[in-house]
């Protein structure tokens, strides 16, 4: 009789197997890229990684961002909670960093996964990373507004609100830039962001770098 944590993990397999025909792609190329990159570094500092979307890929200057670690960006386009699931033995645990911040659920949203099979996978995620690197702060960034997206506003705000609640109940870190990134009367920011009204620009991405030292100033304790 098979037990209820082999049932819970062949359940969960099945279901991350289900969400690569919607999510998944093969991202072999700029895995590659990452680990060149990471092997460039010294070694002489701790290790902080970006893993997630291309809201972090396209992050310019994280080493002056978070000036106190050693960066590995390993945000790439098109990116969802289950590629971050999949890949995490090599772009997380091979780099044994001492800080994870993560940055999926936005091109989850947009493709159609069910809140439910993205939270699932979120605390999946979450509790493999508080049991594989105990002593490492992990940072949980809440899906961005942004005027691409802005139909789903209410779906984004409510899964929100449903993944702080998981990374709360894992010891996550929780940091959101929604609110920055509408002016005083609530209004987006368009001017956050370039063309396309999905990525952020030069402006949109200081606006949450100063919001970011605000809510963990620990992250970059030099800062100005």
């Amino acid at each position: 009789m098979m037990s209820a944590r082999l049932i819970a993990f062949l359940c969960c397999s099945v279901w991350i197997q289900a969400q690569a025909q919607r999510c998944g792609q093969e991202y072999r190329d700029r895995v590659a890229e990452i680990h060149r990159q990471a092997a460039a570094l010294p070694g002489e500092r701790e290790c902080l990684v970006l893993v997630g979307s291309s809201s972090f890929r396209f992050w310019p200057q994280t080493d002056t961002v978070f000036s106190s670690y050693e960066v590995v960006n390993a945000g790439f386009g098109g990116s969802c909670f289950h590629d971050a699931w999949r890949l995490r033995d090599t772009l997380i645990y091979a780099f044994q960093p001492s800080v994870v911040l993560i940055y999926e659920g936005d091109n989850d949203l947009q493709g159609g996964v069910a809140q439910e099979d993205i939270l699932e996978i979120a605390a999946t995620l979450l509790d493999d990373l508080s049991r594989r690197l105990p002593t490492s702060e992990v940072i949980v960034v809440a899906p961005k507004a942004s005027r691409a997206r802005y139909h789903l506003k209410d779906q984004y705000l409510e899964l929100n609100a449903r993944l702080r609640s998981v990374a709360m109940d894992h010891g996550a870190h929780w940091v959101d830039f929604w609110g920055v990134q509408h002016d005083e009367s609530g209004r987006l920011r368009d001017e956050l962001f370039i063309h396309d009204q999905l990525h952020l620009n030069a402006e949109g991405y200081a606006v949450w770098v100063n919001e970011l030292r605000r809510q963990l100033p620990w992250l970059d304790p030099n800062a100005p």
